[in-house]
């Protein structure tokens, strides 16, 4: 075995040691995540006591202006997020609640979950979304997934009725509150608005127009909402003479409006007024009558419910109930968080919100028919 002189040794090339840089020239470890800031490091810059900052921090108790101010300043300066892992295992909650929609494609459940997310947010509390898209398996997942984590509650809005028998075993043990429907058999408080009212307002708006002949198309029947709107339909239109109704069920959805109608026209055309159980059910059976032949209002006057953007930028502009629908998903967070300090803040079992109609261009008199003559029959000679 060769042997090596130490000046040979020394001759040696060194061994080639990496600079510690990555290829786009900036050193490693730079850009990684600063050590964490306790909430008694923000105490000591801001000069207060730890349980100050936990005031702020939380909302819960009163702190003076300028102290939180300054203490605030001092977060964002030593770039302070806190611990809400910490926090929950102190509280006993997470501060986070669930919402479950069945389309958040529909304007209508977008401005409800935006009110649900403000009125939560105003009392310290963040919103998980879920969009079910009427899919019972998808929402159970969702409701096992939620409860799961750990979080404080759900806020439900009405979605596939098969669910409605593991709903109720979930009110049982887990706070729950449901928006935009009264599920009977229940225990949970439920923000509503008046839908039977609303029924009422299109019924006697139609009739004061002269039609008597009207076409429902309704939700799932199943759904208490469109049970109520149409009876508060019914007995405002049948109170005029002659009335009469047809009444044909869809999904809520603007396809679904589309089907139905265009289906019925294929049977029959008597009738010369639609009440649809929604915005976008409406606009779908808008667009069959037009495939049809028939012109909104002139031959067909249409009514929606909800009044959704949606409404008043069609052509024409739909006549509507208003829902607010802001204000149901901002009382159904509020109600949420109640639940969760019942001793403090009593809960009503049911909470109904006034509804009004909107008239705008979708909805006409009925105008005089006068029956067609037949021309004379040809006799060839």
């Amino acid at each position: 075995m060769p042997s090596f002189t130490k000046s040979a040794q020394k001759a040696r090339p060194p061994l080639y040691r990496c600079k510690p840089f990555c290829y786009c020239g900036r050193r490693l470890g730079a850009g990684r995540s600063r050590k964490t800031i306790s909430i008694r490091a923000v105490a000591a810059a801001a000069r207060v006591s730890v349980t100050t900052v936990s005031h702020v921090v939380s909302g819960k108790r009163p702190v003076n202006p300028e102290t939180a101010k300054r203490v605030r300043r001092t977060m964002r300066r030593l770039g302070y997020v806190p611990n809400h892992v910490a926090r929950s295992l102190v509280l006993g909650r997470t501060q986070t609640i669930g919402l479950l929609v069945p389309d958040i494609a529909n304007p209508y459940f977008a401005n409800l979950a935006r009110g649900v997310e403000d009125g939560a947010e105003a009392l310290g509390f963040s919103v998980v979304l879920c969009n079910t898209d009427f899919n019972a398996n998808r929402e159970a997942r969702y409701m096992d997934v939620l409860r799961a984590r750990g979080l404080d509650g759900i806020i439900y809005a009405a979605g596939a009725p098969p669910s409605f028998r593991r709903l109720a075993e979930v009110a049982k043990s887990f706070p729950l509150v449901v928006v935009d429907e009264q599920i009977l058999g229940i225990q949970a408080p439920s923000i509503v608005s008046n839908n039977r009212a609303g029924g009422y307002l299109v019924g006697k708006h139609l009739a004061a127009l002269g039609h008597r002949k009207a076409l429902y198309v309704g939700g799932p029947p199943i759904l208490q909402t469109a049970k109520e709107r149409l009876a508060g339909f019914e007995e405002a239109f049948l109170e005029a003479s002659g009335a009469s109704i047809h009444k044909v069920y869809a999904d809520y959805r603007r396809e679904g409006g589309y089907l139905a109608v265009k289906d019925f026209l294929r049977a029959t055309t008597d009738f010369s007024a639609i009440f649809a159980g929604n915005d976008l059910m409406a606009i779908g059976a808008i667009q069959a009558l037009r495939e049809a032949g028939k012109t909104v209002p002139n031959d067909i006057s249409v009514v929606g419910f909800d009044d959704t953007p949606l409404a008043e930028l069609h052509n024409p502009p739909l006549s509507t109930v208003r829902q607010p629908v802001y204000e149901l998903g901002r009382h159904a967070a509020e109600t949420m968080i109640r639940t969760l300090e019942p001793t403090r803040h009593p809960v009503p079992s049911t909470l109904v919100l006034d509804v009004s109609f909107i008239d705008r261009g979708s909805t006409a008199a009925v105008a005089r028919r006068t029956r067609p003559t037949r021309p004379a029959a040809r006799v060839d000679r």
